[in-house]
């Protein structure tokens, strides 16, 4: 979580993303697991380039070589407010 924690502190705060409906982050044995849904993946894919990538860089860390991107349409979703 301090990597992730080193990023995010270089990100626009979750409420002021364009596009970004959800974030939920959280960490087990297995590493750290984020999960982000976006209105379009336009919205997501410009958050890459604008935002996370730069993000990293600034913080000085290169994402892992074992990192995965899972993309997928939701074609449903709950989120209790």
């Amino acid at each position: 979580m301090k990597e992730y924690r080193a990023v995010t502190a270089k990100l626009s705060p979750s409420e002021a993303t364009d596009g970004l409906l959800v974030r939920m982050a959280g960490s087990d044995a297995a590493g750290l697991h984020i999960i982000d849904i976006w209105e379009s993946q336009a919205h997501a894919k410009r958050f890459e380039a604008e935002q996370l990538f730069p993000a990293f860089q600034a913080a000085g860390i290169t994402p892992d070589q074992n990192a995965t991107f899972t993309v997928f349409d939701a074609d449903e979703a709950y989120v209790r407010r």
